[in-house]
């Protein structure tokens, strides 16, 4: 799955989402649902007159977004045991 972010003429951010060649609106849900199964997400296209630091920005997005999905099932979980009075 690839996000499309696209800056229009009047700085207006819109999002557009690639799953598999099809292009569409972008839905978080679209988005959990395909990184649940691909794990990653590729790299995205940035269009239009973005900043430097708006592009640098969803970089980091996109990276921090596949570090998180990206963890293997193996690994072991911690959790924290809580006490509780009856």
């Amino acid at each position: 799955m690839k996000l499309i972010f696209k800056k229009d003429e009047d700085s207006q951010i819109s999002v557009v989402q690639d799953i598999d060649g099809k292009k569409q609106e972008f839905k978080y849900v679209d988005m959990i649902k395909a990184l649940i199964e691909s794990k990653e997400l590729e790299e995205p296209e940035i269009e239009g007159d973005f900043t430097d630091a708006e592009e640098a920005s969803i970089k980091r997005m996109v990276k921090f977004i596949n570090d998180e999905v990206g963890t293997d099932d193996d690994d072991e979980v911690e959790e924290e045991e809580e006490d509780f009075d009856l």
